[in-house]
């Protein structure tokens, strides 16, 4: 483990090193090391790449620098007030309608610092009134949509990071999240509900990343359902299983596929990846699996 942690700690990575010390070493951010990483972080190439594609009227970049900064651990403060005017402006023209991105967007939000916003706070409620009688979430996309009735596995995935992010900065819980966590704790995370042998979404049985509304991998169901207080839940077992089979022998976690074009770099698929073994690391923390 002190090896995997020196890894993950290492210059070359701000990002990565920053939000490993908050998270998972659980250092204060006033703590003198964590500034100085904060403040390398800030002026670093990875940070200035990402915030260069900050563009009023560019509702998508917009999107996903947001989601970028809520990965490195920086919020509204860190950043700066400039990132206020970009947000107001994404809400003012999207009202959070994004297609399958809603959920997402909001848990991007609440991390960044946005929580006690009205607008962030109403259009929270509102999102998690839209569950399904099976618990999950459906599709949101304009096209002919099947299966009304049920929640779309994919989708539900924004739901459950949105729940842990909430829990995580301490919010109130929507009175849903119970009947969220059974929809995936009934099929022992990533089962098919009538068949526990096979995988209800095989591509998202497996370590993918950044993230993607409609691609939330393993590593991220599983912090998530940690975060919340069920990863030591008798079904995860099996889900536990899939995802440390994506361990190396060296302890790293490794990456089965991303995004073909992050706005940050995260590794190449098929090598031990930083960004999934933190997660996968995260996840386990408080646990005894």
């Amino acid at each position: 483990m002190e090896q995997i942690i020196r890894w993950l700690l290492e210059d070359k990575n701000p990002e990565i090193q920053y939000r490993t010390m908050l998270e998972l070493l659980e250092m204060k951010k006033d703590d003198t090391e964590v500034r100085d990483v904060k403040n390398t972080l800030l002026s670093s190439e990875v940070f200035d790449k990402v915030y260069q594609k900050l563009k009023m009227g560019k509702k998508w970049e917009t999107y996903n620098v947001l989601s970028a900064f809520a990965e490195f651990g920086l919020t509204r403060e860190d950043i700066g007030i400039e990132l206020d005017g970009y947000v107001n402006a994404l809400i003012e023209e999207t009202e959070f309608q994004m297609m399958c991105g809603e959920a997402l967007l909001l848990r991007n939000l609440i991390l960044l610092g946005y929580g006690d916003e009205p607008r962030v706070r109403e259009e929270v409620s509102h999102v998690f009134e839209k569950q399904k009688p099976d618990g999950g979430y459906g599709c949101l996309s304009k096209k002919p949509k099947i299966n009304l009735a049920k929640g779309c596995y994919r989708q539900t995935g924004t739901y459950l990071l949105l729940a842990a992010a909430l829990k995580k900065k301490g919010y109130a819980m929507p009175q849903q999240e119970k009947e969220l966590v059974n929809y995936y704790l009934n099929r022992e995370v990533l089962y098919a509900n009538h068949d526990h042998n096979a995988f209800v979404v095989p591509d998202l049985a497996g370590t993918f990343y950044p993230l993607d509304p409609v691609k939330i991998g393993l590593q991220m169901a599983m912090y998530s359902l940690s975060v919340l207080g069920y990863g030591a839940d008798e079904r995860c077992k099996k889900a536990w299983t899939v995802l440390d089979s994506k361990r190396d022998g060296d302890g790293h976690y490794i990456l089965d596929k991303a995004l073909s074009k992050p706005v940050y770099k995260i590794g190449k698929v098929g090598n031990p990846n930083k960004w999934v073994t933190l997660y996968a690391l995260l996840a386990k923390k408080d646990i005894s699996y």
